[in-house]
């Protein structure tokens, strides 16, 4: 039998909003060449990863895209970690997160006859359920 989430308090919606918040900056990370935002609705927190990727097509873009999964990952679940980590200091309590959807895109911006460089949005959206 699962347990029931527990409500967040007032307290910690702001608090939880308040690491989230972007206005300062605080919660966008836009360092060596990617992006990450965060967002809260309800009880659903949304991590968005985005960069700029220029794939080769000589090198194959199934293998290249691989370690763009690979580096999306490591770099959402290292700021989920922070977030975990900046909760429980100012809660007082440890934040439960339970992944409910994760999707990755490309998105070609360039491409050229004459080159085998092609540029490219390459996106990584995970959505968790927080109590």
């Amino acid at each position: 039998m699962e347990t029931p989430a527990q409500i967040f308090t007032f307290e910690e919606v702001n608090i939880l909003g308040n690491i989230l918040n972007s206005a300062f900056g605080k919660s966008s990370t836009r360092d060596a060449g990617y992006g990450i935002t965060t967002s809260l609705a309800g009880n659903s927190l949304t991590l968005k990863y985005q960069t700029v990727v220029h794939f080769n097509s000589a090198d194959g873009l199934a293998t290249q895209k691989k370690e763009q999964e690979r580096q999306s990952n490591e770099m959402l679940e290292k700021k989920l970690q922070q977030i975990k980590k900046d909760f429980r200091e100012e809660a007082g309590r440890a934040i439960k997160i339970k992944e409910q959807n994760n999707v990755d895109d490309l998105e070609l911006i360039s491409a050229t006859a004459n080159s085998h460089r092609k540029i490219c949005y390459y996106r990584r959206t995970i959505v968790f359920e927080v109590s």
